[in-house]
């Protein structure tokens, strides 16, 4: 099992190579990820059940505040410094 610094770790150096890869893409490149994205998460939500969406959406209530909390704090250790 991984212990709770290795984790952070890892996603630490996992979020330093997503940025560094995303600096090179153009803006037409983020523009058909995102539509790419969109496209997922639409077919997604055609084959999805209304009871499903609903626990979804449940699901994403109950984390949005502390899942924001560690994202700020990640970002905070990021800072300029890195």
């Amino acid at each position: 099992m991984v212990d709770h610094a290795e984790r952070l770790r890892r996603e630490l150096e996992w979020l330093r190579r997503e940025v560094a890869a995303a600096a090179g893409l153009s803006d037409a490149d983020r523009v058909a990820i995102l539509e790419d994205l969109w496209a997922t998460a639409e077919a997604i939500r055609a084959t999805t059940t209304p009871e499903q969406l609903e626990r979804d959406e449940q699901a994403r209530r109950v984390l949005d505040g502390p899942g924001l909390e560690r994202y700020c704090a990640l970002a905070e250790r990021l800072g300029p410094s890195s």
